[in-house]
């Protein structure tokens, strides 16, 4: 089969060892095939700032076939992984003194001239899931909602802790039963320095010790599964490491908002809007999700409230730091909101989802006055938009709309004219599109948001793998990750 090189954009990951060793520099350009697509690997490597013509190189790729290297004989050397089903590639490249690693994402589709997707580096990726990721407006902060524990224990926990007796779960009466690690065990670090601050209160030697509430007949104790908000700083390498909390104080971290989006605010603040769903006191008006916002300091931990509990446990009072957004309504559920601001930095519309009922799209736009305040008007996105299949994950960038839809990251060209109707909006276009349910394999893509770096428009997203098939050979065991891909 023919390959055809495709894509000659890729981002460098830029890998420095000790000053006394060599210096080993990896570049990574997607080449274009009928199946998955191989990856073409670049290595510089320099020896007190020469070029090595000579480096004794070691590889450990452990999946794909391997090209064998060829050097180039000025200090680069090539070889190309190609792989045999999607999933993350793991790409390890040594000298006898320095090692760079990266992880190589292979996908099923990939915008043309699109780089190769990549794996985001440093604190960010754990053991533990990484969603709702967002990278701030020039790329210099990237934030994920983090949780140290198995994602499809929060999937599958009802599924899981079945009982007869109870029409949703039976959390007491579940710790032996087939799969119930994945909703009583911790996976991933929840300490410093990696996850500063987490909240532990439904924490006890590692395992997860839920709520003690029984609802007759519905539910015996209630999961607790505790996230938070982490930011993190950009690296010289590429890197995102220096991690800092944006979360509510809460001992138990079950006041979870989702969804951040940033613009740019006064004196280096970063102004954001988040989803929250305030179940204890509804202060967000009539909706049981709704947007709010605030403003952050990028490198500082942000309190988005405090939450107190009684001497029993039990949830005693919530004193939000953070405020709903004046929508004229607050009915339905507005969720992952994405602000878009006009080139002098004034947000113009915040654009929502509903991933709860309707998996439909809306944008809401100022007609009067300054964000968050003024007056919005709501408008539902016509059926180019909102089709059939589940939309959600909005990002305008004022030319392009960006969503997720299904498990596929696309998006719509924006004609002009009111974004109500079909006229102003071009055909879908694939930028990053998976799917394959498997052990190793990439199930899904989403939560798209982009950024300009270097002068390059770059999009980070999540991706779900399957790490593991659960005792039964039904369930997998998912971990979700963050990455990114150089835009054309």
């Amino acid at each position: 089969m023919k390959n055809i090189i495709s894509s000659f954009g890729a981002l460098t990951a830029t890998l420095t060892a000790l000053a006394s060793s060599p210096e080993i520099e990896l570049t990574f350009r997607r080449i274009h095939a009928a199946g998955p697509d191989p990856v073409h690997v670049k290595v510089r490597v320099t020896k007190a700032g020469a070029p090595d013509r000579a480096a004794k190189l070691r590889l450990d790729i452990p999946k794909g076939k391997v090209t064998p290297v060829k050097n180039h004989r000025d200090g680069n050397y090539t070889f190309i992984v190609t792989p045999d089903s999607t999933g993350v590639y793991p790409i390890t490249v040594s000298t006898p003194t320095a090692t760079v690693s990266r992880k190589a994402l292979v996908l099923n589709d990939v915008l043309k001239g699109a780089g190769q997707p990549m794996a985001v580096e440093g604190d960010v990726n754990t053991e533990g899931y990484e969603d709702g990721i967002t990278i701030s407006p020039d790329g210099e902060y990237l934030f994920i909602q983090y949780a140290p524990l198995y994602f499809s224990g929060i999937a599958y926990h009802g599924q899981i802790c079945s009982g007869p007796d109870w029409s949703m779960f039976d959390i007491a009466n579940c710790g032996t039963k087939d799969n119930s690690n994945w909703v009583f065990d911790t996976i991933g670090p929840y300490k410093a320095p990696t996850r500063p601050g987490f909240p532990t209160g439904a924490i006890s030697d590692g395992k997860l010790t839920h709520l003690n509430l029984v609802i007759p007949g519905v539910a015996n104790k209630i999961p607790i599964f505790p996230t938070v908000f982490y930011g993190f700083k950009r690296q010289p390498d590429g890197s995102f490491r220096q991690p800092f909390k944006v979360a509510f104080n809460d001992a138990r971290g079950t006041n979870g908002p989702f969804g951040l989006s940033f613009v740019k605010g006064p004196n280096n603040t970063l102004n954001f809007a988040v989803a929250w769903s305030n179940y204890f006191n509804n202060l967000g008006g009539d909706g049981s999700q709704d947007i709010y916002y605030g403003s952050l300091i990028p490198g500082r931990s942000k309190n988005l409230g405090n939450v107190t509990y009684n001497e029993d446990g039990f949830f005693k009072a919530i004193q939000p730091k953070i405020a709903p957004v004046s929508f004229s309504s607050h009915a339905g559920v507005q969720g992952n909101p994405h602000l878009y601001a006009d080139d002098a930095g004034l947000v113009r519309s915040i654009w929502t989802d509903d991933e709860q009922v309707t998996h439909n799209l809306a944008v809401h736009v100022l007609t009067s006055g300054v964000y968050p305040k003024g007056k919005w008007q709501t408008l539902n996105l016509p059926s180019r938009i909102n089709t059939k299949a589940d939309e959600s994950q909005p990002f305008f960038t004022g030319k392009r709309l960006y969503l997720n839809r299904n498990t596929t990251v696309v998006y719509h060209e924006y004609l002009g004219g009111p974004f109500e109707r079909n006229t102003s909006w071009g055909p879908q276009v694939i930028v990053l599109r998976s799917g394959e349910l498997g052990l190793e394999k990439i199930f899904g893509v989403g939560e798209p948001t982009l950024a300009t770096v270097n002068g390059k428009t770059v999009l980070y997203f999540v991706f779900v793998k399957g790490r593991s098939l659960g005792v039964g050979g039904t369930l997998y065991d998912f971990d979700l990750d963050a990455a990114f891909v150089e835009l054309p």
